[in-house]
């Protein structure tokens, strides 16, 4: 059955998967079949093109209702806003499609949570509506996917960590184990954020992350993420060494954004690479993205890459490799007095798609079902780990996440 948005009945829905037919979306929309298809939870999928979503509900067992709403049309994502207690976008890149979903979410009141990894649309999102989604009541959460719920949530809980033994998170180390492949979404987002040339910078009288109850927090966080390869301390054995991880950047500007906030540190210093076990195989991880790198930054070389090689618009990896994905992420804390608590987080499939899924539908069904948990939260433009925090941990580790804080001297190597 298809659906107009602008006769959908108020709060029909608890969820709404918004892009559901793209490669993530519909990820998204085959684990809420398959996680909750027989729990009774009241959804829909939701994007432009009616006869895509149409067979894409014929794929899930006619479970969701279709709701069309092209991301242009402001009336049509008003009534979609309206109609739902969350919405889960998976439809980017976000400052291309995005913008209007998160006006018509703050709007009504809608909880709302995306995939998005755009820092700077995220700096334009809080200062067009965080003072608005205060006063609607809308919980807008950014980040919410593989960029950059696994690192944002363990910041909290090893800061949280810290606080419970009498000190207070100083500096996080994060050291990254991945094995994941990119869409042709990401391709096209970080294409775009590249290459792009037609976004002007927006100018703001301070950066917007930092953005608490309309002043700038006192709190601060500065980023010294790999540039290039480093040796590891003894305290990260068994690494033995880090390169440069090319989403440590969004990472560290999502932890910005939650200690602005929260208020973990007055000083915070964050630092993440991808691990290794010696130097050797540091340089040589940086030494292929590097090259990597240059050929992208080649618009002959780019161009052939498109078209021959990298993955379009709505394609990604196989079943059979993500199926075959990971992310570990380690985390070795120091609290200003010397307390060192250390972290490790674990997903068992790809990460980038198949598990951002489940993170963002997580996240989105903690806005929509566990509201008593959240009743001290009111409306504003957040982080994971500033809006759904433990909540949201506790709905990943029963869902497929492990989670455990480790006071032990040393870290477990990698199985």
């Amino acid at each position: 059955m298809v659906a107009s948005s602008a006769t959908t009945p108020a709060k029909k829905y608890s969820l709404i998967i918004y892009g559901a037919t793209g490669f993530t979306g519909k990820l998204a929309a085959q684990y809420v079949a398959r996680q909750y298809g027989e729990s009774g939870l009241k959804w829909a999928i939701a994007g432009r093109n009616a006869k895509k979503l149409s067979a894409l509900r014929l794929e899930l067992g006619n479970l969701p209702e279709v709701v069309v709403a092209d991301g242009d049309d402001e009336a049509a994502l008003a009534a979609l806003a309206a109609s739902t207690d969350a919405v889960a976008t998976c439809a980017g890149p976000f400052a291309r499609y995005g913008s209007k979903l998160v006006g018509a979410c703050v709007r009504a009141g809608c909880g709302y949570a995306d995939i998005t990894g755009e820092s700077d649309w995220v700096r334009e999102m809080i200062e067009a509506h965080d003072d608005e989604a205060r006063a609607s009541g809308a919980r807008i959460v950014h980040f919410a996917g593989h960029d950059c719920v696994p690192w944002d949530l363990s910041v909290l809980a090893l800061a949280e960590g810290l606080a419970e033994r009498g000190d207070t998170i100083a500096r996080v180390d994060f050291y990254d184990e991945i094995r994941s492949a990119p869409s042709g979404g990401t391709i096209e987002t970080a294409f775009g954020i590249l290459f792009g040339g037609a976004r002007a910078t927006k100018k703001f009288a301070f950066d917007p992350l930092l953005r608490r109850r309309g002043a700038k927090a006192a709190a601060k966080t500065t980023a010294r993420n790999v540039a290039s390869v480093e040796l590891a301390p003894p305290a990260a054995a068994p690494f033995g060494a880090r390169s440069l991880f090319v989403m440590s950047g969004v990472n560290a500007n999502a932890v910005k954004r939650s200690n602005a906030l929260l208020d973990y540190s007055p000083a915070l210093v964050y630092s993440e690479g991808l691990a290794t076990t010696s130097l050797l195989a540091a340089v040589l991880s940086f030494s292929q993205l590097a090259l990597f790198g240059l050929l992208v930054a080649l618009p002959p070389a780019r161009f052939l890459l498109r078209k021959f090689l990298l993955p379009k618009p709505g394609e990604g990896p196989s079943d059979d490799f993500m199926a075959s994905g990971y992310l570990k992420v380690t985390g070795l804390a120091t609290g200003a007095r010397g307390t060192v608590l250390k972290s490790r987080m674990t997903f068992s499939v790809d990460p980038g798609y198949k598990d951002t899924a489940r993170m963002v539908v997580e996240a989105a069904l903690a806005l929509a079902l566990d509201k008593d948990k959240l009743a001290h939260v009111p409306g504003g433009v957040y982080t994971p780990a500033a809006c759904q925090g433990k909540t949201l941990l506790d709905r990943l580790c029963k869902t497929g996440t492990a989670f455990e804080i480790l006071d032990d001297a040393t870290l477990p190597v990698s199985a």
